[in-house]
């Protein structure tokens, strides 16, 4: 069997529907290699479990609890946070963020959307890393967590094992560089092994080929007719904002 890259992806009430299938709708449907599971972070099985997302209601099963996430024995290679309204209640709540920051240094990748940075950036791994944020919170919310280098003006920002992203569609760019970063072509698969490196450092993939991924990642977004903004620093949504 060729190994598979995993991806735990946290959900809760009213996460934003774009955060978590922009990106990851655009990365799982076209690989046999990455694979998705829904995490229910107040560890409620379905249905007590479904979660439904801001304003359209849009509703998930989640099909893992995050305590068994927790478990020695769940392998996973990223953790995969999404933004949304009711995050403000997640960063009030020290034991689900206790949870969450055991998940985050077990992962080899962590990538949040929007306001999931914010969630990440409560559990205290995101101290003396850059990161970015969701503009329309940021100047209101970001100085909470000063620890955090914060950086406005970006589509997303890559800090060792850390990538995460501005509001919403930013995501959908970063997730081709996640892409870039992480996919393994089925002739480089066999016999991988992933060398684990100290806390918050980005975990060295050996036979990871940087230019077939940059490659996959490009032939994703041509296959679904999505120019991908490739340059993070790049970044329209910094100015003011157009009334």
């Amino acid at each position: 069997m060729p190994p598979e890259h995993r991806i735990l992806a946290l959900v809760y009430q009213d996460f934003e529907a774009l955060d978590l299938f922009g990106p990851l709708g655009a990365i799982v449907p076209r690989s046999d290699y990455y694979t998705l599971q829904l995490v229910n972070v107040h560890n409620l099985p379905a249905p007590q479990g479904l979660e439904t997302s801001i304003k359209n209601s849009i509703a998930v099963i989640p099909n893992l609890l995050i305590a068994d996430a927790l478990k020695d024995t769940e392998h996973f290679d990223t953790l995969f946070i999404p933004g949304g309204l009711s995050m403000i209640h997640l960063l009030d709540d020290p034991m689900l963020l206790k949870k969450i920051g055991h998940l985050v240094d077990r992962a080899p990748n962590v990538f949040t959307v929007c306001t999931g940075s914010l969630i990440l950036a409560a559990t205290g791994r995101l101290n003396g890393r850059e990161a970015t944020c969701n503009k329309r919170i940021f100047d209101e919310m970001t100085p909470k967590y000063p620890g955090v280098k914060w950086k406005k003006q970006a589509r997303w920002v890559e800090d060792g094992k850390f990538l995460t992203s501005s509001g919403i569609t930013a995501g959908i760019d970063a997730g081709f560089a996640f892409l870039a970063k992480t996919y393994l072509a089925p002739e480089c698969r066999n016999s991988v092994k992933q060398v684990s490196r100290p806390d918050g450092e980005e975990a060295i993939l050996l036979r990871f080929d940087k230019e077939k991924a940059l490659e996959h990642a490009r032939s994703v977004a041509w296959s679904l007719e999505y120019q991908w903004n490739e340059d993070p620093t790049n970044d329209p949504f910094c100015g003011e904002t157009v009334s």
